[in-house]
């Protein structure tokens, strides 16, 4: 059976490397992206719930639309979901390697996640 591109990205990942962040701090946050649905994706980076529209074009190639966010205050982490909703539409590529996804945006920016069902 042939592999779909979207069969190793439909997975809910952890953040674990964005910008000057610690991985400790996204850990503490529980900090994720849910990409089991194969065309809406969710995330949560310590306070609000966030959701966005995605697509893959092919196999290394990924357009998430603007994102649109609950409207709760978390002094702690405004600033990293801030960080995360204003790079999460500029990302172009995506490559799934092992248990990691690595996404990355047109100015060369990277989210590296890892897959929440890894040991």
């Amino acid at each position: 059976m042939t592999e779909t591109p979207t069969q190793n990205i439909n997975r809910v990942w952890m953040l674990v490397e964005f910008k000057d962040y610690k991985k400790e701090f996204f850990v503490e946050k529980k900090a994720f992206l849910d990409m089991t649905n194969s065309e809406r994706a969710s995330s949560k980076m310590g306070c609000n719930n966030l959701s966005f529209s995605y697509s893959i074009n092919d196999s290394k190639s990924i357009q998430f639309s603007q994102g649109i966010a609950t409207r709760m205050y978390c002094d702690d982490a405004m600033k990293l979901e801030n960080d995360f909703l204003n790079e999460i539409p500029s990302i172009k590529n995506y490559k799934v390697e092992g248990h990691f996804l690595t996404l990355t945006s047109s100015n060369g920016e990277k989210m590296v996640f890892v897959a929440q069902d890894w040991d």
